[in-house]
């Protein structure tokens, strides 16, 4: 209570302006740190975007490797792309289409193309489906993952 005269603020005053002013600064500094954080994930993802496509058209680039597996399309040497540091790339399944299925000639058909992953050695199609997987170490790892269809060109 104050008496007239009097100047200052008691200590209840000083208590909840300080609670406030605590209660307020924790808030920022959680906005904070979770955009930080936010920020870090999205830049890991955009990271492992890129390597992925790099690794994607190392492998489009490389010739044609019938009968491939999983192994057949490593980074390095071969394929002249070597993923940066703190990412590892690798191919990890190869398929192979099914039996064709009866498709009209006209119209075009809609019929899907299945794969099945396999191919008998000397009986490559000409063409595969890659399953990619690009994975992030470090504190918050990432995994990317794509699969595209390689064709060989020699074949029509």
């Amino acid at each position: 209570m104050r008496r007239r005269g009097q100047r200052g603020e008691t200590l209840v005053e000083v208590l909840v302006s300080t609670t406030l002013l605590g209660i307020i600064g924790f808030g920022i500094i959680g906005a904070i740190a979770s955009v930080l954080i936010s920020t870090d994930i999205d830049r890991r993802v955009s990271a492992g975007e890129t390597v992925l496509r790099s690794y994607v058209a190392a492998i489009q680039a490389a010739p044609y490797i019938e009968c491939a597996r999983s192994g057949s399309y490593p980074p390095g040497t071969p394929l002249a792309y070597e993923p940066p540091p703190n990412f590892t790339a690798a191919v990890t399944d190869v398929a192979y289409p099914g039996p064709a299925p009866t498709r009209p000639v006209v119209p075009p058909s809609t019929a899907p193309i299945t794969f099945d992953g396999s191919c008998q050695q000397g009986a490559d199609p000409g063409v595969q489906l890659l399953s990619v997987e690009v994975k992030s170490t470090g504190s918050r790892p990432t995994t990317e993952r794509v699969q595209f269809v390689k064709r060989n060109p020699e074949r029509p």
